[in-house]
């Protein structure tokens, strides 16, 4: 007796003979899961994107709480009719800056704008400096304080930062926390998110926009698109469901496979939620990936059932024919898919471990709504009539037999069996081409997980383009001796290395220590326009460097640490790329002194570059750890040479092929992008097993290839063909979202799903006909052996 035949006498009494009570219990836990489902909340979190070993991050992380972190909001408030320099519009700006100190999770002592304490202004008087608050303490919107707000804006440093160029503008700049000081709890992102378009709407008006950016605004917006995430997933369900009404010709076995599929999506979210976890809103689409897995196999079941039953089978056994043929090769692929899936595991970062886990749990889920449920559910599907149902069965069958006629008369000969490999080692050829054209991390300006067209990216465009800060920047922590600030040479270097990045075409601004300093100093200096200089004295120095407070953020208390904001022009991979490496190169090069190590890195920009840098360190070994476990798996099914070589050819040309479309598409690897090729790989596999395992059999039974092809597209080529063409159409529907990633994930898995499914229908009869007949026929033999005791039985 086989495996197969063993690992079939254990689980065929489970699911046929006990059925009643199985399907009993896999509907209580359904409802128990789907129950879970319904407490499943949106997890955002900022530190989940940060890849924390990264010695990027490990910086990040020793100053957090020094120097703060990357996850500001920005909020531009500009007056259309005129300057902000109107006693309404200042009234609106002082109400601003409240609301925005007083959201949940704020760092109050780091909330900045024209009216916070925080922003001084110093100036020369013939007794000496004086300076104060710009906006003053005795404040009233009045026409004579407008006059002095202007003076003092003036002499403050702020204009470019806090005011725009223009001095239309006032910004008001916040940094959020990742748990409430006051409840201990982590922030609700969607909250905030919401709570910010509510004081858009407070203080907006016909005279008056409101512009804001941030990571929980981005949060937000998709949280909000996620109603339409789901009416994108109801409208391909669908889709689906009538393709395969029309496909099976019945409304009810149409549905069988949605079913299923839907209950996978139960389970998966149920899963989630009960070991703790929620739903990133990066993690969104990954419910569908597991919906379209979970369709291509309960396509080939439904398939498989309906060609039973059309022999004249009754319903229980056209489902225990078809899942004695099934069971083991669907299992195999699945358990391939969810090994695939869990490697992600490996990059250690909060939210792709996450998104793995959330399709690992998805996948797994599938064996038991696909390989247990639904073969229950087709055991008590009625066939009214009989010899009508099989009439109306061979009709269409005979619709596509001309189709896989001449697919299998012509794929397996060797002129276009020749041909054929010839044009995938054409598409191999440019897709290695294009490989190092593709980007790691994001492609272009904006926000890339909403349109550019969205109110985010216009609001960031507006901030970009009025003020010399933006959400972008970059720290740079320069690290050095107790007491630096009064140390000439250690500030000179500071001051060198900041004028060195400014003239870079990808920094828009800097802001360090020194600028401030220099200031003061040419305060102390009678306003002397040469005296905005580094002082060498060491005590003027000492007065230029005490007037920064260590609550801005730019130093330490011992200053020993000083950061140095590098304010980018975008986030693009390649400014990344260009900036780090000039941090890098000044370091090793440049540096004037070994008192001082500048290192990377803090800030948004920061943490982008330090998710790029392990992304793309971990891309290579993850496609390697999931090709590794694919091949073992296919070994253990196969047990030879050919059968693994013809399955993994061509699902290696598909996602190799990904590769190069995602570069020519200008579409990043990034988190959001990441689990597609492994779903590429996932369903690759799917097809090409049920495939081969199909061929093998027929050669085995003594066709010949063409035959033996011919027999394997009639019954499980045509369902391949139909899933591809089936989920490809509803995917499609995506590229109308409002969401960019989820537009750009339309696009590769329309391609994915058609370029699988000409894989395994054009390139692997292909590369069969030129592989031993003798390792084909013998590929496979176990997994089969329960349609071998099927034929047996209708013997």
């Amino acid at each position: 007796m086989s495996a197969t035949q063993r690992i079939l006498k254990i689980v065929e009494p489970a699911i046929f003979g006990a059925r009643w009570i199985t399907l009993a219990i896999l509907l209580a836990i359904t409802a128990f899961l789907a129950w879970q489902a319904s407490q499943l909340q949106p997890n955002a979190g900022w530190l989940k994107m940060v890849p924390k070993e990264h010695p990027y991050m490990e910086t990040f992380l020793e100053y957090y709480e020094e120097f703060g972190g990357a996850n500001r909001i920005l909020v531009a408030i500009h007056n259309e009719e005129g300057d902000i320099y109107e006693p309404d519009f200042m009234e609106k700006l002082r109400k601003l800056t409240d609301e925005i100190f007083f959201i949940p999770g704020v760092q109050r002592e780091r909330v900045s704008s024209m009216f916070t304490p925080n922003i001084l202004y110093v100036e020369v008087q013939p007794t000496g400096l004086s300076g104060s608050t710009v906006v003053p303490a005795d404040y009233a919107p009045t026409e004579e304080m407008m006059k002095q707000l202007r003076s003092n804006v003036s002499k403050a440093n702020i204009i470019g930062r806090l005011v725009s160029e223009d001095q239309r503008s006032a910004m008001v700049v916040a940094e959020l926390l990742e748990k409430d000081p006051v409840t201990g709890e982590a922030i609700d992102y969607t909250a905030v998110g919401q709570q910010l378009e509510d004081i858009r709407a407070q203080f907006e008006d016909e005279n008056t926009t409101v512009h804001i950016i941030g990571f929980a605004k981005v949060v937000d917006d998709m949280t909000d698109a996620s109603t339409e995430v789901v009416a994108f997933f109801a409208l391909t369900l669908v889709m689906t469901g009538l393709l395969l009404w029309l496909y099976v010709g019945s409304f009810l076995l149409g549905m069988l496979p949605l079913v299923c599929s839907v209950a996978a999506v139960i389970w998966e979210m149920g899963l989630l939620n009960l070991v703790g976890f929620g739903l990133d809103p990066f993690a969104i689409l990954v419910p569908f990936l597991v919906l379209a897995v979970s369709v291509s196999h309960g396509v080939q079941y439904v398939n498989g059932w309906a060609a039973e039953a059309a022999s004249g089978l009754s319903s229980y056994r056209a489902s225990l024919a078809t899942f004695r043929r099934l069971a083991i090769p669907g299992t195999i692929a699945l358990i391939t898919d969810t090994a695939g899936f869990l490697t992600i595991y490996l990059i250690n970062i909060d939210v792709i471990r996450e998104m793995s886990l959330n399709a690992a749990f998805g996948i797994a889920a599938i064996i038991i709504t696909n390989k247990a449920l639904m073969p229950i559910l087709l055991t008590v599907t009625p066939i009214r009539d009989p010899e009508g149902f099989q009439r109306k069965q061979e009709r269409r069958n005979a619709i596509g037999d001309g189709v896989w006629r001449f697919i299998a008369r012509h794929f397996t000969r060797t002129p276009v069996a020749v041909v054929t490999l010839l044009v995938g080692a054409l598409v191999l050829g440019w897709s290695v081409y294009m490989y190092p054209k593709l980007q790691i991390g994001t492609v272009g300006e904006g926000q890339p997980e909403l349109r550019p067209d969205s109110r985010f990216n216009q609001d960031a465009r507006f901030i970009a383009g009025n003020f010399g800060l933006g959400l972008d920047q970059l720290n740079v922590i320069a690290e050095t001796e107790e007491d630096a600030c009064i140390d000439y040479e250690l500030m000179a270097e500071i001051d060198r290395f900041a004028w060195h990045m400014k003239n870079l075409p990808e920094v828009r601004e800097t802001m360090t220590l020194m600028d401030l300093s220099k200031l003061a100093y040419a305060g102390l200096s009678e306003g002397r326009l040469n005296a905005q200089v580094v002082p060498r004295n060491q005590y003027a120095l000492a007065q230029a460097t005490a007037l920064v407070p260590t609550s801005s953020g730019m130093l330490n208390k011992d200053c020993s640490a000083l950061n140095i904001f590098l304010f980018t022009r975008d986030h693009s991979a390649s400014t990344i790329n260009k900036l780090v490496a000039e941090v890098k190169a000044f370091r090793e090069n440049d540096k004037s002194t070994d008192r001082i190590d500048f290192r990377l890195a803090s800030g948004n920009v920061g943490v982008m570059a330090a998710t790029n840098e392990v992304v793309k360190d971990k891309e290579v070994e993850i496609v390697l750890w999931v090709y590794a476990v694919v091949l073992v798996f296919l070994w253990l099914s196969f047990r030879t040479v050919s059968g693994v070589l013809c399955v993994a050819v061509p699902l290696s040309l598909v996602s190799i092929s990904a590769y190069g479309v995602m570069a020519s598409l200008g579409i990043g690897m990034k988190v959001a992008t990441l689990p597609v090729i492994a779903l590429a790989v996932g369903i690759g596999v799917d097809y090409g097993i049920y495939i081969y395992a199909q061929l093998a059999d027929g050669l085995r039974r003594g066709l010949s290839l063409e035959e033996a092809y011919y027999q394997t597209l009639r019954k499980t080529g045509k369902a391949v063909v139909f899933t591809g063409i089936a989920l490809g159409l509803g995917v499609s529907t995506w590229l109308l979202s409002e969401l960019q990633f989820q537009a750009d994930m339309g696009i590769m898995l329309v391609y994915m799903f058609t370029a699988n499914m000409f894989g395994a229908i054009l390139v692997l009869p292909a590369l069969a006909r030129f592989l031993s007949r003798e390792e084909l026929k013998h590929s496979g033999q176990d997994l089969m052996a329960g349609a071998a005791d099927t034929e047996q039985d209708k013997g």
